[in-house]
């Protein structure tokens, strides 16, 4: 039976045009919705009709059948969500297939895809999904009860670069048969693969990678991901990888996932084989628990090249009296991890000298509530700010969607927590200035007035992270306070100075700028001054004296714009030999109304006769100014 097909764009056709379209196919630059099961029965058929672009909208119900985008760009996508809209493989082959070269363009979304068995070809991989030298995108599907007696019960990806995301994959793995690999996901030759954010959990292979396999996989990305509950129970050389398992010339990174109560006897959580010449994994802010059973790295287990294996900012643990860590050649480069199993070994194998090293440790990583799967740090956690920001591809929030890189020991700097929960104080930093506005004395130019302190005070319980500091207009400061911040519960002293630059009023500002790491605000102090200048003048301007004998002089100092509230110094220069001089006061301060000073010169009865410039010069800090007396002597 042909049926019609709906459009979207709501376009009216004669019932002659709607014929001869199905009959002669669909304008290729059109755009349309094909809903199943109004206008095709099934899902294949809306595919097979489908053209690039087309979008196949699904109704709630169960599909039985195998589905394949033969290489077409269309979206298929459920109305009502995975738990309602399911896709029902019967067991007879893989329920998805990509392998005809399919882009992101060709996406998978909102579907329960169920009781798929994967077929001789490839190699009895892909049970739910089979990827085979394709890049689709799978978006928000319920992946479920599939089988494989290869690899990849759930999902396996033969080459090419998809993106899997926000998806569930669960209770898919081997019946009947043993030695495979990736019970949930498996990865060969897959490029560029992004599994993100998804939840896989609680599958199961008689071989290695309860929940990820991969084999030569290149460089995909892994992260954000829970992973949970995953078994391989393989029996040569031993079952490894309960819940990752990357084997040969594999480099993912595995970045900010959960990993928990995998099982495998070895490396229950991840496990992984270098071959010589490749890096291995890089594994970033993941949170590891190891689960029961595992002989030897019941979180993490590394074998043969491991050299270029890096670890950043891991938390690793083991079930009590088992190792979490072990590795059976040359260690990984460790930085900055937290490895834990009480009563048992934390590091072990040729990696037992890495604790205390480079940032690691062993301690009692302080969760919340573990045995509820609660991961968070407390607040006495040593995990919080022990991280490493210089760890590549660090994220900017934590695996709860909180911003990263916080100050959660009130220290005042920034550094990334272990593990995937970045600890988040409640920012309350509640700083503030003892004073908004400081006024200084009249102060002549030039000179430097003596400091006015403010204190800035921190009363809240998170540190109040410096940003800038800064003073504008003719002020200068200089504080007591650590360079990156006020912590919490604590003060810093700001000592001001005015320095005029120019006679009369002077302004400027104060201005710190911080942050608690989420609220960012700026504290200010207004600054206030006036500068100020003086002259100096003698009487009378020239005066007679006989050698050995004295004469006097009124030296004024005259305050010029506003009061002079500084000392000016007084001094005499350019006297004739056997002179000297004597000012009575040797200093005034000129205040608003001027002030003077007598000057006497002494001659000497070897002073010679003739006409002399004796210079008077008042000084006040860097400023000065002069006048001339003439001087005879005869």
């Amino acid at each position: 039976m042909l049926f019609p097909i709906r459009r979207t764009h709501a376009a009216l056709l004669s019932l002659f045009g709607v014929a001869m379209f199905a009959l002669s196919g669909r304008e290729a630059s059109a755009q349309n919705t094909i809903h199943v099961p109004a206008d095709q029965a099934t899902i294949q058929g809306a595919i097979n009709v489908a053209n690039n672009g087309d979008t196949v909208l699904v109704a709630p119900g169960t599909y039985s059948e195998n589905i394949n985008f033969n290489g077409k760009a269309i979206t298929v996508t459920s109305s009502g969500g995975a738990s309602v809209t399911i896709i029902d493989g019967r067991t007879n082959g893989p329920v998805v297939t990509f392998d005809t070269g399919e882009t992101s363009a060709a996406v998978l979304n909102g579907f329960t895809v169920q009781n798929g068995s994967a077929t001789i070809f490839p190699n009895y991989d892909g049970g739910g999904l089979l990827i085979n030298s394709a890049s689709p995108t799978i978006t928000n599907n319920i992946i479920q009860n599939n089988n494989a007696c290869g690899s990849g019960a759930g999902i396996a990806v033969e080459g090419g670069s998809p993106r899997i995301q926000g998806n569930t994959i669960k209770n898919n793995g081997e019946s009947g048969c043993t030695g495979g690999q990736g019970g949930g996901i498996y990865l060969s030759g897959a490029n560029s693969t992004q599994v993100i954010g998804n939840v896989i959990e609680n599958n199961q292979v008689a071989g290695d990678g309860g929940g990820i396999a991969l084999f030569s996989a290149s460089a995909p990305t892994i992260s954000n991901n829970i992973i949970s509950g995953n078994t391989a129970t393989g029996s040569f050389p031993a079952c490894q990888g309960g819940g990752i398992y990357s084997v040969n010339d594999s480099n993912p990174l595995i970045l900010q996932n959960l990993i928990y109560n995998n099982t495998a006897a070895q490396g229950g959580g991840v496990c992984f084989h270098v071959v010589a010449g490749a890096h291995g994994p890089v594994l970033v802010n993941n949170t590891i628990i190891g689960g029961p059973g595992s002989t030897l790295g019941s979180a993490v287990y590394g074998a043969e090249f491991d050299n270029q294996v890096q670890l950043f900012n891991n938390i690793m643990t083991g079930p009590s009296g088992q190792n979490a860590v072990y590795c059976d050649t040359v260690p990984p480069i460790f930085s900055n991890n937290d490895a834990y199993s009480p009563s048992g070994t934390a590091f072990g194998g040729m990696c037992s000298d890495q604790g205390g090293q480079n940032g690691n440790f062993s301690a009692d990583p302080m969760f919340v509530n573990a045995a509820v799967n609660d991961f968070h740090l407390q607040s006495t956690s040593p995990a919080i700010d022990a991280g490493s920001n210089a760890a590549p591809n660090l994220t900017q929030t934590d695996f709860a969607g909180n911003p990263r890189i916080l100050d959660g020991n009130n220290d005042c700097v920034s550094t990334v927590d272990l593990g995937i929960y970045e600890f988040a104080p409640t920012p309350n930093a509640n700083a503030f200035f003892s004073t908004n506005a400081l006024t200084f004395p009249n102060q002549v130019i030039g000179t430097s007035s003596n400091g006015q302190q403010v204190t800035l005070a921190n009363t809240g319980t998170t540190c109040f992270q410096f940003l800038s500091i800064g003073t504008s207009g003719d002020f200068s400061q200089t504080n007591s306070c650590s360079s990156a911040g006020v912590p919490g519960g604590s003060s810093c002293v700001f000592n001001v100075t005015f320095t005029p630059t120019a006679l009369g009023p002077r302004s400027g500002t104060l201005a710190v700028t911080g942050s608690d790491t989420i609220t960012t605000k700026t504290l200010n102090v207004s600054l206030s001054g006036t500068g100020v200048d003086f002259s100096i003048s003698e009487k009378p301007s020239a005066a007679s004296v006989k050698p050995g004998n004295s004469v006097q002089f009124i030296v004024t100092i005259t305050p010029i714009r506003a009061a002079v509230n500084s000392t000016v110094a007084l001094s005499c220069s350019g006297l004739p030999t056997g002179a000297s001089c004597s000012f009575s006061p040797s200093s005034v301060i000129p205040g608003s109304n001027g002030a003077n000073s007598v000057l006497t010169l002494f001659t000497g009865s070897n002073t010679p006769k003739g006409k002399f410039n004796v210079r008077i010069t008042g000084t006040s800090g860097a400023t000065s100014h002069t006048t001339n007396i003439q001087l005879t002597v005869n």
